[in-house]
């Protein structure tokens, strides 16, 4: 992509915790050099990634580059929708978190060498963006709630595991496929009413994900049929299995195969409402624990514009 117009980069310390912050200080000659003319602002416990964002865009910049791993991006893509998502802004990942899925489906490089060296050539797509609306407190209790996404959003089990992965120590790219399985029989599957485009169903759910990207959690494809420039949601849902069939199947995770496993359905739609009326249904987005259903999720009308690698292909 060439333009003249200069760079904003929006750099979460926090990210690859807390390793981010030596990362910038190390890493910014050299992308000073390679991007004159470019401004940066750190977040910090007092202004938010998304308050930046937001303000940024309102501000009048129209070239974002966010700083840092899958839960920045989140943060950051719900302050450019704050500012109203100008048509003629473009935003670009620079990946150093420990979560790096999203910028996987987009082909995006981690090495910082390969991630300049992509910018001279880059294309611009435009990004699906989904919205989720749910409560602060199981139940249907608490105040209603909304956020948007831009890759994986997960319900019952899978958040569960990104609720107790948040309070891990550990780098969490790591640790959550072992906490994928460590909590398997402590698990209580609630009974769900799904309704999509084009069909419905009432069980006991292992886990429900709606996928932009096709990667979450470190790797996993639970969401294989996922395209982030079609326009809808990959709809991937497991109705309550025995542990040893998850054991069994485990290693689909890692492969474009989760519909093969018995119990396993794979569609897609453009909106979800995913119903609990038994149990507490739990919900994260792009690695984030957000709060409980009942949950609502469509496709937002507008798009994000973002910049990729000429030829987008996986990228580890």
């Amino acid at each position: 992509m060439k333009d003249n117009l200069p760079w904003h980069f929006l750099v979460n310390p926090a990210a690859a915790r807390g390793r981010a912050r030596r990362w910038w200080a190390l890493h910014l000659p050299q992308i000073e050099r390679a991007l004159p003319g470019l401004s940066w602002e750190m977040s910090s416990p007092e202004v938010s990634l998304t308050d930046l964002a937001e303000r940024a865009v309102r501000s009048g910049r129209r070239r974002i580059v966010g700083v840092g791993g899958d839960g920045t991006h989140h943060d950051i893509l719900n302050g450019l929708v704050a500012a109203g998502l100008p048509e003629d802004l473009v935003y670009l990942p620079l990946p150093t978190g420990s979560g790096n899925d999203w910028v996987r489906t987009l082909g995006v490089p981690r090495r910082l060498s390969d991630w300049l060296g992509m910018l001279s050539s880059a294309r611009t797509i435009r990004h699906t963006v989904g919205v989720l609306h749910y409560r602060s407190q199981a139940f249907g209790g608490g105040m209603p709630q909304q956020r948007y996404f831009l890759n994986v959003a997960g319900m019952a089990y899978d958040a569960e595991v990104v609720r107790r992965a948040e309070k891990s120590q550990f780098k969490r790219r790591l640790l959550y496929p072992v906490l994928t399985l460590a909590y398997l029989g402590e698990y209580l599957a609630p009974t769900v009413k799904l309704a999509w485009d084009e069909g419905q169903a009432t069980c006991p759910v292992h886990t429900i994900n709606l996928g932009l990207g096709r990667y979450s959690g470190g790797g996993m494809s639970l969401v294989p049929q996922a395209d982030p420039q079609r326009g809808d949601f990959a709809l991937t849902y497991a109705r309550r299995l025995p542990i040893w069939k998850i054991l069994l199947h485990s290693w689909r995770f890692y492969t474009t195969t989760i519909g093969r496993v018995p119990g396993v359905t794979t569609t897609t739609t453009h909106a979800l409402t995913a119903t609990p009326t038994e149990g507490k249904l739990e919900l994260e987005a792009d690695g984030e624990w957000l709060g409980y259903g009942p949950v609502r999720a469509e496709v937002f009308p507008q798009r994000l514009a973002v910049l990729v690698p000429q030829k987008s292909t996986d990228h580890d």
